[in-house]
């Protein structure tokens, strides 16, 4: 809504700037505890701290059946006067617990009857305007519980609703025909119902009036009748028009018109983004120029076109109709409003300006997801003002300046002094400045800051996920708070206080750029030294003042020693925190520099150093610097042994599943006890020829690699079994002798060979003349002489 009041605290619309629960859930008082003992009293507030006196509890609004008739009385001060002859408004609701009595607002006119399911039930009418209190208390017959109706008639001279701001609105009578306009509460003067934007509900509106009227000049043209949802039936009968409106989605009653005059209906359709087409009823006063009205019907024209742009920002279209409503009121509605599905305007200037956009906003903002309580209006008006900031910016559907530019001025040139800063906008509790700064001006700069707090991605999914998951619901700012945190993973509540809850003039938010970078070998050998460097660019409009990084340094710490604490950071376990220097002015940067070294023992293969923004404001360019260690080689098997483990044999290594090009070392040990070292051979494998000092003893193998870009590695064998005496000859009768401990059967290793010849046993008695260490024995075989 935009609306003026006095010129003190009110822009003419013609030059306003571009910076201009469940489904029909009600916000429930409590209960007493008394309600299980037996039907109660309905609450006769909704426990609004704006006006505590409007609005009901008990009960849950369904739907709304409003049907009336209306005819001209005269004309006064230049405008119509007119009288309700006959009306009956039905409300179907649902009892939260049995009631024995419930309360409506309805302000004005005559009641003749009231009857619930039904049936007559006593009623009284308790008002008190000075505290804004205009209760129809209804007692039916027999207590209701669960689904009920009730239904009032009435009639008489409708009432103007004069606002605390010194607006007007309910009924009011144009220079041709009325209008009834109910934002904040004075949609009580038009109907009773329960008069809370937490309790919404469906209607169905029916309005008899004459089908030609005259302005207050005698002029005469076709009268029609605009009201919100569908046009369901126009009927004639003689003089009269019945039009008959059906509103099928959810509505809080501050969101009903009834405009009643001598209109110009633009009938049409648009069809939106995802492709489904819906109707268009548009009214323009008829005695308007043909000037404003080509302005009218040009704007209307372009309503698909805005319509599906602002889908990209918000979701689809929540309503089933459009257009818009354009008529010549009295000074005191000179506002538009976002009446549902077609919005209000007092003139074809306002309609011609971004209030268009500002108002087709709120049929998202304030319409398809409401305030709770009149406390948080300033979510809808916030950004239905910040939205036609960004649709005409360059990042939006124009080429103008961009939000934070637009919403950081207006902050500037505020004084802290300034008394905008006084009322903050989710602490108001008075309805006289409810249209005031820090509803409109200070909500949308709200949007900005959290905006550049939370960042680009988690914000436009925020202003469209409030519509997807609540829509046709109301909702408080707690709400709104918590699906930020939900979407961005980042606490606001600093930031929510300082603008939503506490007086003052609120800190414009830190806004930077973060990057991580290191400087190194790659890749990192044992010894080598990385140096990593984080640069906090100042990105935003003021002077850091609260920015924090967060260094995770888990992975490096296993890698490496860190060779000091940066100054102005600090260590905690794995995590470096750095404060920003205070005072980093925009467009400067600020840099933390801190170096480690590789441990000796450190493991191979890639890690990461990563850094974050702790605070608000923060966004990463580059916050992961990968890095790696040395690899440590290895063969993808262990290395083999072959051959016999006797004294005297040759054994064999064999190494395979070393990367293409690895240089291999071979290390011979006997138990565990290094022995020789002999360069790869030509061959995959290398040998080593048992010493008689091996006796008993297990041999093993340690192969050794050697790459550029790695770290040496070595891998070893299993040992072998423990070494056997030399293998000799067998006697004559070819059986194959063995001296000793070794097994001639191991399959491990290569078998033994045939029995020793008697010219063996002489080289056996020459070796043990010269000293020689082989131990000859024979081995003997009985021979079955069968």
């Amino acid at each position: 809504m935009l609306r003026l009041t006095s010129p003190a605290r009110r822009r003419l619309l013609a030059t306003l700037p571009v910076t201009t629960l469940l489904a029909g859930s009600l916000l429930v008082t409590s209960i007493p505890a008394s309600a299980a003992d037996g039907p109660i009293d309905g609450p006769r507030t909704a426990g609004d701290a704006m006006f505590p006196n409007v609005g009901n509890g008990g009960y849950d609004a369904l739907d709304y059946d409003v049907s009336l008739a209306w005819s001209p009385t005269g004309v006064a001060s230049g405008l119509i006067t007119g009288d309700i002859t006959t009306a009956t408004t039905t409300m179907t609701a649902r009892a939260l617990s049995p009631l024995r009595s419930f309360s409506l607002d309805f302000e004005g006119m005559t009641i003749s009857q009231v009857t619930v399911n039904g049936a007559p039930a006593t009623w009284e009418r308790d008002i008190d305007a000075e505290a804004i209190k205009y209760k129809l208390i209804v007692t039916p017959a027999t207590p209701v519980e669960g689904e009920f109706t009730v239904a009032v008639t009435y009639s008489g001279t409708p009432e103007v609703h004069y606002d605390a701001d010194g607006s007007s609105e309910g009924w009011n009578g144009t220079n041709d025909g009325a209008i009834l306009l109910g934002q904040p509460i004075g949609m009580m003067a038009g109907f009773p119902h329960n008069n809370t934007p937490g309790d919404k509900a469906t209607y169905t509106i029916s309005v008899d009036a004459p089908s030609v009227l005259a302005n207050a000049s005698g002029v005469t043209g076709t009268a029609a009748v605009a009201s919100n949802g569908e046009l369901q039936s126009k009927t004639v009968a003689g003089d009269r028009t019945t039009w008959v409106w059906r509103q099928d989605k959810q509505m809080a009653s501050e969101l009903a018109v009834i405009a009643i005059g001598r209109f110009d209906v633009i009938e049409g359709s648009i069809t939106l983004a995802d492709g489904r087409s819906i109707p268009s009823w548009s009214f323009m006063d008829s005695g308007l120029s043909d000037g404003n009205k080509t302005t009218i019907r040009n704007r209307v024209a372009q309503l698909e076109t805005i319509t599906r742009n602002l889908e990209s920002m918000y979701g689809a279209y929540p309503g089933n109709s459009t257009g818009v409503i354009v008529d010549s009121v009295p000074s005191g509605v000179n506002y538009a409003l976002e009446t549902q599905d077609r919005s209000f305007f007092p003139s074809a200037g306002s309609v011609n300006g971004n209030t268009l956009i500002h108002e087709l906003v709120h049929q998202w903002y304030g319409d398809n997801v409401a305030p709770t309580t009149w406390t948080d209006i300033w979510i809808g008006e916030g950004m239905a003002t910040w939205g036609p900031t960004h649709y005409n910016s360059a990042a939006g559907f124009g080429s103008g300046t961009s939000t934070e530019q637009t919403y950081y001025n207006s902050w500037n040139r505020t004084a802290s002094t300034s008394a905008n800063w006084e009322t903050p906008p989710g602490a108001q509790t008075d309805s006289a400045t409810l249209y005031d700064y820090q509803t409109y001006t200070r909500g949308a700069q709200f949007w900005e800051a959290l905006k550049i707090s939370i960042g680009d991605d988690a914000f436009f999914a925020l202003i469209k996920e409030w519509q997807t998951r609540f829509a046709g619901q109301s909702r408080t700012g707690a709400d709104l708070k918590a699906l930020a945190e939900e979407l961005s993973g980042r606490d606001i509540t600093a930031l929510w206080n300082d603008w939503i809850l506490e007086p003052g003039k609120p800190a414009w938010p830190d806004k930077l750029s973060l990057t991580l970078t290191d400087a190194a070998a790659d890749p990192l050998a044992i010894g080598d030294t990385v140096t990593y460097t984080v640069s906090a660019a100042n990105t935003g409009l003021v002077p850091l003042a609260s920015s924090v990084v967060t260094v995770d340094l888990s992975q490096l710490l296993t890698r490496a020693t860190l060779d000091a604490v940066p100054a102005g950071a600090t260590l905690d376990g794995n995590t470096l925190t750095w404060t920003v220097p205070v005072g980093t002015a925009p467009a400067a940067a600020a840099n933390l520099a801190f170096s480690a070294t590789v441990i000796d023992d450190a493991p191979g293969g890639a890690f990461s150093v990563t850094a974050a923004v702790a605070t608000l404001g923060g966004t990463c360019i580059t916050c992961i610097a990968e890095a790696n260690v040395m690899e440590v080689l290895a063969p993808t098997t262990a290395p083999t042994i072959t051959g016999k483990a006797n004294v005297g044999e040759t054994l064999t290594a064999s190494s395979e599943g070393w990367p293409e090009g690895t240089e291999l070392s071979y290390a011979w040990a006997i138990d565990g006890e290094p022995v020789v070292s002999a360069a790869r051979a030509a061959d995959p494998a290398t040998t080593f020829t048992i010493p008689a000092s091996a006796l008993g003893s297990r041999i093993s193998v340690t192969v050794t690699g050697s790459l550029a870009g790695f770290r040496t590695g070595s891998a070893t064998s299993a040992a072998t079994a423990a070494v056997g005496a030399a293998i000799v000859p067998g006697d004559g009768d070819g059986t194959p002798g063995t001296g000793g401990v070794g097994d001639p059967d191991d399959e491990q290793l290569s078998s033994t060979g045939g029995e020793f010849p008697i010219g063996g046993m002489l080289l056996g008695l020459m070796l043990l003349s010269a000293g020689g260490a082989v131990v000859a024995m024979r081995r003997r075989r009985s021979i079955d002489a069968s």
